[in-house]
C-alpha cells in the first residue's frame, strides 16, 4: 500500500507535471529530463525520484489529461456529450503529439492499463448519455474508445507542425461520423 505524498511532495510532483506538459509540447518528446526538472525549480534527484524515466513521466502526463477529461464529462447533461468528448481528445491528442512517440514505444503493453482504463471511464457517462439519445451507434462500447483514441492519434505521428491541425481535424471529422447514430 502506498501513502500519501507530503503536501511538499505533492506540490513538487504536480510542478514536475506541469514542466512536463510545458516541455514536451514545445521541444518534443526526446527534450533533455534535466529541463522539466529546472522549468519545475527543482533539482534531476527530484525529478527521477518521482518519475523514473521518460516513459513514466509521459504516461502521468497523459494520465493527468486523461483525469482532466473525466472529471469534465463525468456526468454530461448534453445529448452528443461522446462527440463533445471525442473532440475534447483530439484537442488533447493535438496538444500531446510527442507523447504518442512513448504510448507507441512503451515497453510492454501493461505498462499502457491503467492509461487504457481510465480513458473507458472517462469516456463511459458521456457515450451511455449519447447513446439514450440515438447520437451514437448502440454497437459502440467503451472498450471501443481505445480504438478511437488511437485513430485520432495515429494521423498525428510524423505530421509536420505546419499541417498537423488541418490533419487533426480532418480525422476527427471521420472519427465522428464512424459514430454517429444512422437516421
Amino acid at each position: 500500500m502506498t501513502r500519501p505524498l507530503r503536501k511538499d511532495a505533492a506540490d513538487r510532483r504536480s510542478a514536475l507535471l506541469r514542466a512536463a506538459a510545458e516541455v514536451f509540447a514545445e521541444e518534443g518528446i526526446d527534450t533533455p529530463l534535466d529541463r522539466i526538472a529546472e522549468r519545475a525549480g527543482v533539482g534531476r534527484a527530484t525529478l527521477y525520484r518521482n518519475f523514473a524515466n521518460r516513459t513514466e513521466i509521459a504516461l502521468a502526463v497523459l494520465m493527468d489529461e486523461v483525469d482532466v477529461l473525466g472529471r469534465r464529462f463525468a456526468e454530461p447533461q448534453d445529448d452528443e456529450a461522446f462527440l463533445d468528448f471525442l473532440t475534447a481528445l483530439s484537442a488533447t491528442l493535438t496538444r500531446n503529439t510527442a507523447l504518442g512517440g512513448v504510448v507507441r514505444a512503451a515497453p510492454s503493453p501493461e505498462i499502457l492499463d491503467p492509461l487504457r482504463q481510465a480513458l473507458v471511464r472517462a469516456a463511459t457517462p458521456a457515450l451511455q448519455v449519447s447513446q439514450a439519445a440515438d447520437i451514437v451507434q448502440d454497437d459502440i462500447q467503451p472498450s471501443d474508445i481505445r480504438i478511437l483514441s488511437a485513430m485520432l492519434g495515429a494521423a498525428l505521428h510524423n505530421a509536420a507542425p505546419a499541417e498537423r491541425n488541418a490533419i487533426a481535424g480532418r480525422t476527427l471529422a471521420l472519427v465522428l461520423e464512424s459514430v454517429r447514430a444512422k437516421p
